[in-house]
């Protein structure tokens, strides 16, 4: 098939190298405002499901690799590779059975959306922090959502996937229909060798009293304030969300750094709500600058929030790891890094896990751990991108001893050590293996050197 043949037989947009429009459209494939030296041959919009069986099939024929694109969120800029760019965001379907509490939904339907949908029913789903990432890279990556340590995370909640494979099929995979693709999607990350095109998921109860109460402390207060969510955790109920975010003071421009408290209750009842955050008061650390008042926190304020963090068209980097034993040094490590950021729109995270959370099932997302932790590297002008990912690297170089592994959602995937330690040696045999099975002539393969054909089809 030439490309013209391709063109008509699809029914969204084929956009190709020699056309006014394509540089537009390659940044545009990727959210980050710090694009990626490599730019797509060929960009496929599809408006359903058969265009992406045309472009899988259409790829095979000409040798072309497949970068599939949901939102255009991961950091490392994956989806833009010098490949067949096959952009998902026109299947973005929702369809919810609110009795069986089942929902279906496609793979560009974003956080924010979904728990919009939702919660008009409702239900609830561990959808991510950030509203505009979509489910695609989300569930791919495993889905660490809110109220993880009550509801499990994402990929947990998954009763079944629709999925085209490097042969152009489609198949639903599930526990009990090729359980092997099933195991792969859930946490495979860019390992994964398919492209997701609907999810079922499995829904919650909207938890009808969301309430979060911030303290702030002077950043030297990091170990104190650690010690005291670990002690926290061992006493309060799973559907507490207990998060650590260290950054810039407003209006400091850097030069003040604070640690941010922060403990969301996914409750029923107000009045379960403020017992529970009046348990965690009785216990904070001295020395607070700040006590913010109880406020109710659905989900739509608290993706307002987390909105605030990621200033669109700003340049960004991330890492991200799991720790266990020495998660005091890990959180430490994270705030004696914030000092020295050149950036002060950077921040880090530390999340601490309830040690009774659901044990997740077996699949391609195999490291886990006590603490979550994560660098957001922000900034704006593109001569600073050297300090930024200098400082980036050399702070994640200096965690690695009090680290046990990587989250692929999140990982710094342009350093190729991050791949292997997103998962457990025995997943990453498996992973490699099924990849073999299922996609032996490497179509979905990424990040790794072009070698194959550089030329595109054209009629004439």
């Amino acid at each position: 098939m030439n490309i013209d043949a391709f063109r008509a037989a699809v029914k969204g947009a084929v956009i190709t190298a020699d056309e006014p429009d394509f540089g537009a459209a390659a940044d545009a494939v990727l959210w980050n405002g710090r694009k990626q030296a490599a730019a797509p041959r060929l960009i496929v919009k599809a408006a359903c499901v058969p265009d992406v069986i045309h472009a899988i099939r259409f790829a095979a024929e000409h040798e072309l690799r497949v970068s599939p694109r949901g939102g255009g969120h991961n950091f490392s800029g994956i989806a833009a590779q010098r490949a067949l760019v096959l952009d998902l965001s026109g299947l973005n379907h929702v369809w919810i059975d609110s009795e069986a509490r089942i929902a279906e939904v496609g793979p560009a339907v974003t956080n924010g959306e979904l728990a919009s949908q939702l919660g008009a029913r409702g239900l609830a789903f561990p959808v991510g922090h950030c509203a505009t990432v979509p489910m695609s890279g989300y569930l791919l990556g495993g889905g660490i959502g809110w109220n993880s340590g009550a509801w499990g995370f994402g990929f947990a909640n998954v009763d079944s996937i629709d999925v085209v494979l490097a042969d152009g099929a489609l198949r639903r995979v599930s526990e009990t229909e090729d359980p092997e693709i099933f195991w792969a999607a859930r946490g495979g990350g860019p390992e994964f060798f398919g492209v997701v095109v609907g999810y079922r998921l499995r829904l919650k109860a909207l938890p009808r009293a969301m309430t979060t109460v911030v303290r702030v402390y002077p950043l030297a207060h990091v170990p104190q304030i650690l010690a005291w969510k670990q002690a926290m955790m061992e006493v309060l109920p799973n559907h507490v969300e207990f998060t650590t975010a260290m950054t810039s003071a407003p209006g400091s421009d850097g030069a003040v750094k604070v640690a941010l408290a922060i403990a969301t209750v996914f409750a029923d009842e107000p009045e379960e709500a403020t017992a529970i955050h009046a348990k965690i008061a009785a216990s904070a650390p001295e020395g607070a600058l700040v006590v913010e008042p109880e406020l109710a926190t659905p989900f739509a304020v608290l993706y307002d929030i987390i909105g605030r963090f990621f200033p669109v068209g700003h340049r960004y980097a991330v890492d991200s790891s799991w720790s266990d034993d020495r998660a005091a040094d890990y959180v430490a490590g994270l705030a004696e890094g914030i000092v020295s950021a050149p950036s002060a729109e950077t921040f880090a995270l530390a999340v601490v896990m309830p040690p009774n959370r659901p044990v997740p099932p077996d699949a391609a997302f195999s490291k886990h751990g006590a603490v979550w932790g994560c660098i957001y590297t922000v900034w704006e002008k593109s001569e600073d991108d050297a300090a930024n990912l200098g400082w980036l690297r050399s702070t994640a170089d200096k965690l690695e001893p009090s680290v046990t592994g990587h989250y692929v959602g999140e990982a710094d995937l342009e350093r190729p050590e991050r791949r292997n330690g997103c998962h457990s040696p025995a997943a990453l045999g498996r992973l490699r293996a099924l990849q073999a099975i299922y996609d032996p002539k490497g179509m979905f393969l990424r990040p790794l050197p072009d070698t194959r054909n550089t030329s595109l089809p054209i009629a004439a």
